[in-house]
């Protein structure tokens, strides 16, 4: 019988950010609830470390094998602005990479994939209507086929890759609606090098400009006030913080907040939406910590939806001898939060 019965299948999510690499093994693809186990988090580049945990967790595979894969990244170049547009110019060839040369000094987009989306729901907006607000998104191909044949190395064939920004900012919009928050939510995407800043308001998503630091600067702001004599010191610092570190968590942050402060209250000023709540994403799960130091040093309260309820909602479940999931987790799931939505009940 072993011969007409196919092997159910095991898949990775598999999510890239300058800070970490988070990654789980799925476990057959084909049932229902889609059941994640093995959740682990490396180093932006220790792909040694990558490679070893899907030989372990995955098994070793044969020579032009691969592992089915559902995989975000983050190339450094990506680009993501809100703009008014003209819908019907969509079908002109030259009409998206002209508005990314002229609001984000794109000027070869010739190798480009560009794309306008609805910024209420991150739906592609159709060549039709009167003007009105966009979401522009682009990001260089080559940036993508850099990813594909690393992934490929890893011996991983993805399924879907996809920068997991817009799905977590789908995620956010949709416990926005389900909790019926009233006032808008801030959204820092902490990278290594600077931190992108997004808007979930009752219009959609907006988006400011980058703050010119993250976590390195973090780090380099801890070496400072922790006296340590290098960066590797002052990150195995923050990574085991004590009481009194975390205590003092609003002065290691505030390289972000002094920048954020203004940039949330010019927003406020401009618009009229009243922001309340912060959510932080792309922190490593050992400095998790610092969100909550960033929104109380910018008066604005944490917001971590309930991973376990979202997991349910969208028909996904974590083995239950696994540890709990951090929720800094969001994005990465969000990666593969559509791919097994729950049964229907019978009427």
């Amino acid at each position: 019988m072993s011969l007409f019965t196919r092997k159910a299948r095991h898949g990775v999510l598999f999510n890239l950010t300058s800070n970490f690499l988070q990654i789980a093994r799925i476990e057959h693809l084909e049932e229902k609830p889609l059941d994640l186990r093995e959740f682990a988090e490396f180093g932006p580049d220790d792909t040694g470390a990558w490679a070893a945990w899907i030989n372990r967790h995955l098994g070793e595979r044969r020579r032009g094998q691969y592992h089915p894969a559902f995989c975000g990244f983050h190339p450094p170049e990506r680009v993501l602005i809100r703009e008014i547009i003209t819908p019907r110019r969509l079908t002109e060839p030259g009409y998206l990479p002209g508005l990314l040369n002229e609001h984000a000094r794109v000027a070869n987009t010739r190798d480009w994939m560009i794309t306008a989306l609805n910024p209420m729901d991150g739906t592609p907006l159709p060549p039709e209507g009167n003007p009105r607000h966009a979401l522009i998104f682009a990001l260089p191909r080559d940036a993508i086929r850099r990813t594909q044949e690393q992934l490929l190395k890893l011996g991983l064939r993805p399924r879907r890759l996809e920068v997991s920004t817009l799905g977590l900012l789908g995620a956010l919009i949709r416990h926005r609606a389900q909790t019926g928050y009233a006032h808008a939510i801030a959204v820092c995407e902490i990278e290594l090098n600077q931190t992108r800043l997004y808007i979930i308001a009752k219009d959609g998503v907006h988006v400011l400009n980058p703050l010119p630091h993250g976590l390195l600067s973090i780090t380099e702001a801890a070496m400072k006030e922790l006296d340590a004599p290098d960066a590797v010191i002052a990150r195995r610092l923050l990574e085991s913080p004590t009481e009194d570190l975390v205590a003092h968590g609003r002065k290691l942050t505030r390289v972000l907040s002094r920048h954020f402060k203004p940039a949330v209250d010019h927003f406020e000023l401009k618009t009229g939406h009243r922001i309340d709540a912060l959510h932080c994403t792309q922190l490593p799960t050992k400095l998790a910590w610092l969100a909550p130091a960033l929104g109380t040093a910018v008066d604005l309260h944490l917001i971590e939806p309930d991973l376990a309820a979202l997991m349910g909602e969208a028909g996904l479940k974590v083995s239950a001898d696994g540890e709990a999931v951090s929720p800094n987790w969001l994005a990465s799931l969000s990666l593969v939060s559509e791919l097994a939505p729950p049964a229907e009940v019978p009427a």
